[in-house]
């Protein structure tokens, strides 16, 4: 069945059974990856997935159920399941949106170029082998190239509903991940860089196994440093990961379970009055970018932090309700399950400062390109404890690669300590747009 058209049937059940709060979810995503290794390729991967979501509401109560076929008796299952499903549970404070009177066209944000779709294993298959060949090129050293991969992805979205709401979105991508393994004789290190974007560059493919050996390169000879407190310079890549760790905590749902810091803080300063953080689901070409959330609210650029001021929390219908607000348009849904509170893009303005003047203003500091893996931080408390990898800085001057450091601290903390920002977001898709960040009082231990 066409995904239009399995829609409109689960809505011919609801008008069936003559239940008013009805709304229906379909995502489609395709891909399809190639991985290249030993010159040639390992392995070629295309998939489909897809699934139908149905939201029955009555009386505050909420159904939920869902299929993967898009047959007529396999939506209706998932629709009686739904129904079913909303007797059990204790009444809540949702409740569905009226249809708005006028949505701009989603292809204003510019989220899907129809030449993507046109690339084949082929052409996927030469930019991997040109990745490839150019990392080994880059550098003698350079002894494997373990994880080539290229990848294109198509996803569909559309959500509609009993009161007239109807969305939809196209979306694609493509991307490539390289990582070269290099050995000076005495000292491995690994480089990786990934490329993500919405327009196909057949030359970014040699490009990014340069550039990926350069990384590991510049890593030889790393060694720790003595631990204590020292400035440290988030690269434009490292600051938007680390960041988003904490970004929870702006949820007013997390806040309403007693999982965010911020609970009663609205209004409060808790960042330095120089830093502003807004969440743009506008954004021209953002993956988070949309007119209307999976409750089908309108979405506007939401101030979290203005002048360091704490300014908004994040939320969908039922947290709204709870504080007796309005829903922010914030409302996140996967076919399979319930409404989540998720952001769109979170903006942080940039400075005037590119990473190289960063470095320079202290006398001394650390430099992070990598951060290795995140068990010791905590989205909830917002401590921060994660091991790095990046150079010692001393008078603007790359003195050495450093590894086998952690540095530790807490995000709230690093809010009130970003003492100046970088002037640039990094180059690939993203909804993070977070420039490079100078920031004190974090600790470091070897």
């Amino acid at each position: 069945m066409e995904w239009q058209t399995a829609v409109d049937f689960a809505l011919s059940l609801a008008r069936e059974h003559r239940e008013s709060d009805v709304d229906v979810l379909l995502n489609r995503s395709e891909s399809l990856a190639i991985k290249v290794l030993n010159h040639r390729v390992e392995k070629v991967d295309q998939s489909t997935a897809q699934g139908l979501g149905v939201r029955v509401v009555k009386d505050g109560r909420t159904g939920i159920a869902y299929t993967e076929r898009l047959e007529p008796p396999a939506i209706e299952k998932a629709f009686l399941a739904a129904r079913e499903n909303a007797e059990l549970p204790d009444p809540t404070e949702v409740v569905m949106n009226r249809a708005l009177p006028e949505v701009p066209d989603p292809a204003t944000l510019e989220l899907f170029n129809p030449a993507l779709d046109a690339l084949t294993v082929d052409d996927l298959a030469r930019f991997g082998l040109e990745a490839e060949a150019a990392a080994f090129a880059a550098d003698a050293r350079v002894k494997a190239v373990p994880y080539t991969v290229v990848k294109r992805e198509n996803g569909r979205y559309l959500v509609a509903s009993t009161h007239g709401m109807r969305y939809s979105q196209h979306s694609n991508s493509v991307g490539a991940y390289c990582s070269a393994m290099l050995d000076s004789g005495t000292q491995r290190k690994s480089g990786t860089y990934a490329w993500a974007s919405r327009a196909w560059d057949a030359t970014q493919g040699a490009a990014l196994g340069r550039e990926a050996a350069g990384r590991g390169a510049a890593l030889l000879g790393a060694r720790s440093i003595p631990g204590g407190r020292l400035p440290v310079v988030l690269d434009e890549y490292v600051a938007p990961d680390l960041l988003s760790m904490y970004l929870g905590n702006f949820s007013a749902e997390a806040a309403q379970k007693g999982m965010s810091r911020l609970r009663g803080r609205l209004g409060e300063p808790i960042a330095d009055a120089a830093i502003a953080l807004t969440d743009d689901p506008h954004r021209v070409g953002a993956p988070g970018s949309r007119y209307l959330d999976a409750e089908g609210v309108a979405t506007q650029p939401l101030p979290l932090i203005e002048g360091g001021v704490f300014r908004n929390f994040l939320y969908h219908v039922e947290s709204a309700r709870k504080d007796g607000r309005e829903s922010t348009g914030h409302a996140g849904r996967g076919y399979s399950g319930g409404i989540s509170t998720r952001t769109h893009s979170v903006v942080m303005p940039t400075g005037t400062h590119d990473l190289d003047a960063l470095c320079a203003i202290p006398e001394r500091c650390l430099l992070v390109t990598e951060l290795e893996g995140g068990a010791g931080c905590n989205p909830v408390s917002g401590d921060i404890s994660i091991g790095v990898q990046g150079y010692l800085i001393e008078g603007g001057r790359r003195m050495q690669p450093v590894d086998s450091v952690t540095i530790a601290g807490n995000f709230f903390d690093l809010l009130r300590n970003i003492r100046a920002v970088g002037d640039r977001y990094q180059p690939n898709l993203t909804n993070r747009f977070i420039p490079a960040l100078l920031v004190e009082g974090l600790v470091l231990s070897g």
